[in-house]
């Protein structure tokens, strides 16, 4: 196969050219490279290439500099568990639900180890798969070190050269009052997701697009479907501990896998398991609680309100209710009850895909041990057409056993309550919302980025054809692998007079249409606040190496852009005291007793607390219904329609692509990140796709065969697994977030929708009619 290099300043990158690096060439290319690494005794930091104008004997010099400094500028391997040191809390920032509170070994300055917190009663001791190898992460060769300009064409092949700060932040600036001169701020807009930041860092930069005007960007592909069903229902997030799990009768897992998004949790699971408790899971896929459960419910995929409501209406027909809950502390039951009605057993059953019998069955294990349950829904279930809908036929099924806090999507610690770090009330206009499509900017959520950047216009607020976008900000995400209809993001980065900014620590597959590359920390080099949403623990992040290179955090380069905009708010002048006392207020512990212990144990409210306080709706009860969902989505309690990617909804599509595509998160990556990691790779194995067996053998497809899956977004190219039981038939499998460039394959995200949840303005990555075929 032919070969192409593509050089970003002394980063050699292999690349495929004119086909599909198969997985063997790929696994003996990273080991190679692993043992070259371990030959040498270090990683070497990006080093872009010097101006053609620079002269040899400059060159030598600037060598000899790079090789004196070598301490301060690569990685060294260290003997970790024998040297001496020092230890130091950290954090996982990586967005996941377990937030990982890491203890890292410091060695003249270098971070050598880093192992879980055994103290912490939820990491105790153990980091997951991903977090294994962070120190070669941060000493990586790849690594970007310094501002870049783009030099080549935008895309895979990409040439950049350094430059310093003080020409990176003049072009931006320069750039952005021009933009706003001729066509206004709305044509500026910025992208961002939680990526390597926590509680304080990842919002601490949009006051800057605040005050230009600028068009407004929605961070609104992790969970709206459950945090916008919240308000008609109960209000306000139930909370419990993760360890109260191991105490359980009973655990649901609903449309999760904690083995691979939340593994901290798999050890309570096993614990309550061992005891004696029962498990029930519900997921088109054969998940690792199968393998304990007492009762798999493998329904097609957004089929999920079917079979709640038809478990409800087992329930009520059977008198297994808390008609004394109800009475007492509900609003809208007789509408409920007459909306679950139709939804008899062999009616679920016809659009689930599943067993009769499944419904009474999961009916009574919730009912016979409602008094000790606990429910656990995943972030891919909002995740569809028909999510938002969906979370709420769940929670209801909680208020009718009289047990709304078994039903919990993510605990809550104080950590996340920072919206002040973005200093929102710079923000004074309005967006829409589940309430009205009204705005008084222009703004796009983060599923429709591709359409925001090629001119579609969408609906109220979205005209992106009359003003195009003309420049965006990229930080803490990667669109280029986590975004959907990848095709048309990629057909947006790709417009040479859209003048594109990314803040970032590698060259991510984003990273090559940007014009301006700026290096950003890792969590180990600066300070940051966290706060778990799988654990009730707020969490310190010690900066406990200084920036390599010429890395700048999220603060830093909001003072530095602000400053050069002209603006002369207090908020473009920030200390680290200043953050410190955003996260700090309200807290009843100290900076002082935080750094101490490396986190602090943020008690969740009880049950009989919510109880005396009433539930937060406008009528303070557990509400089965409410005129708020008739208002917003037309209807006074839950109902469920179809996805609209499904047989019923969509024949003719239907027809051309018959089976549902689901992408769950792999334990190896985590959204964007992690992709370039060979390590994870070879952990990772191989792109599949994984086939019921009736399915393959229609399709006259073999175990190990080369196919191509489909549909009018994209096309991928996978290699067939047929695994007995894991899959439900008319379900496809394949992960997410592997990065093109190292498995020489397609990113799933070539093949999802960009359309939007029904609640929340959400992504529908679930939502994905394919075929698949031989290669």
């Amino acid at each position: 196969m032919a070969q192409e290099t593509k050089s970003i300043e002394g980063m050699p990158q292999t690349t495929t050219g004119g086909g599909r690096l198969s997985r063997r060439g790929f696994v003996a290319g990273s080991a190679l490279a692993g043992l070259a690494v371990g030959a040498l005794g270090g990683l070497t930091a990006c080093a872009p290439k010097e101006p053609a104008a620079e002269t040899q004997a400059a060159a030598d010099a600037d060598a000899d500099s790079k090789s004196n400094d070598a301490a301060k500028t690569t990685g060294y391997q260290y003997e970790a568990e024998t040297s001496e040191g020092e230890w130091h809390h950290s954090a996982c920032s990586r967005n996941c639900f377990d937030t990982c509170m890491i203890m890292s070994k410091i060695v003249d300055g270098r971070l050598v180890q880093v192992c879980g917190d055994k103290d912490n009663p939820y990491t105790a001791g153990g980091l997951c798969v991903k977090t294994q190898n962070y120190v070669d992460y941060v000493y990586r060769e790849d690594r970007i070190l310094y501002p870049m300009k783009r030099t080549g064409t935008k895309g895979p092949g990409c040439t950049f050269e350094r430059i310093s700060w003080d020409e990176a932040i003049k072009t931006i600036t320069d750039t952005w009052k021009q933009i706003i001169e001729e066509n206004g701020a709305e044509a500026i807009t910025w992208f961002r997701y939680q990526g390597n930041q926590g509680a304080i860092h990842r919002r601490c930069l949009e006051p800057l697009f605040f005050k230009m005007g600028a068009t407004y960007h929605e961070a609104s592909m992790c969970n709206n479907g459950y945090v916008f069903s919240l308000p008609y229902t109960t209000g306000s997030i139930t909370v419990m501990r993760a360890e109260a799990i191991a105490n359980k009768d009973l655990y649901i897992s609903w449309s999760h896998n904690p083995a691979a998004g939340s593994l901290h949790t798999m050890k309570f699971i096993k614990e309550m398991h061992k005891a004696g408790g029962k498990i029930a899971v519900v997921n088109p896929v054969r998940v690792p609680e199968c393998e304990w459960a007492d009762l798999h419910v493998q329904l097609l995929p957004g089929t999920d309100g079917a079979f709640a409501m038809g478990v409800a209406k087992y329930l009520i027909d059977e008198g297994k209710i808390d008609q004394a809950f109800i009475d007492e502390w509900t609003i809208g039951y007789e509408d409920y009850a007459k909306s679950v009605a139709e939804w008899t057993a062999d009616k679920v059953a016809a659009e689930c895909g599943i067993p009769a019998e499944q419904v009474a069955e999961f009916a009574e294990l919730l009912w016979e041990n409602r008094e000790n349950a606990c429910l656990k829904t995943g972030l891919q279930l909002g995740r569809r057409n028909n999510g938002g809908m969906s979370h709420i036929s769940i929670k209801l099924l909680t208020g009718l056993i009289g047990h709304p806090e078994c039903y919990f999507n993510m605990t809550s610690s104080g950590g996340y309550s920072t919206g002040a770090a973005a200093n929102l009330d710079m923000f004074t206009e309005t967006v829409p919302s589940e309430a009205s499509d009204e705005s008084t900017i222009r703004n796009y959520s983060s599923p429709a980025l591709g359409k925001a950047l090629t001119g579609v216009n969408y609906g109220e607020g979205h005209n992106f054809e009359e003003n195009p976008i003309r420049s965006i900000m990229i930080f803490g995400g990667n669109p280029m692998v986590s975004n959907p209809n990848q095709n048309l993001v990629r057909k947006g980065l790709e417009r040479e007079d859209l003048f594109t900014v990314v803040h970032d620590i590698f060259v991510t597959p984003t990273v090559e249409y940007a014009d301006i590359v700026l290096p950003a920390p890792t969590f180990f080099e600066y300070e940051e606040f966290n706060g778990g949403y799988g654990h009730n623990y707020d969490c310190f992040n010690e900066k406990v190496i200084e920036p390599l290179g010429e890395c700048k955090d999220n603060l830093e380069l909001c003072n530095l852009l602000g400053q050069a905009m002209g603006y002369d708010d207090p908020v473009f002048n920030r200390t680290y005291d200043d953050l410190r006392a955003i996260f700090l207020d309200g807290k009843d512990y100290t900076y002082d007793e935080l750094v101490k212990t490396g986190w602090y144990d943020v008690p969740p409210k009880t049950w009989e607390a919510q109880l005396e306080e009433g539930f937060d709706t406008p009528s303070k009860k557990f509400q089965f219904a409410s005129d708020e969902l008739e208002a917003d989505h037309d209807t006074r309690t839950v109902i469920y329609t179809p996805d609209p990617e499904s047989e019923s909804q969509a024949p003719e599509l239907f027809a051309k692509y018959p089976l549902y595509l689901v992408n769950p998160s792999a334990k190896e990556f985590l959204n964007g990140v992690f992709g370039n990691m060979e390590d994870n790779n070879l952990l990772f194995s191989e792109s599949y796709v994984y086939l019921n067996a009736d399915d393959a053998k229609e399709r006259g497809i073999a175990d190990g065969d080369e196919v191509v899956v489909k549909n009018d977004r994209g096309t991928l190219s996978r290699i067939a697994r047929i695994v007995e039981g894991l899959m439900a038939p008319g379900v496809a499998c394949t992960y997410k977030s592997t990065w093109p460039e190292m498995t020489g394959v397609e990113n799933v995200n070539c093949v999802t929708t960009d359309s939007q949840a029904d609640f929340g303005r959400g992504v529908a990555f679930q939502s994905c009619l394919v075929e698949v075929a031989k290669a």
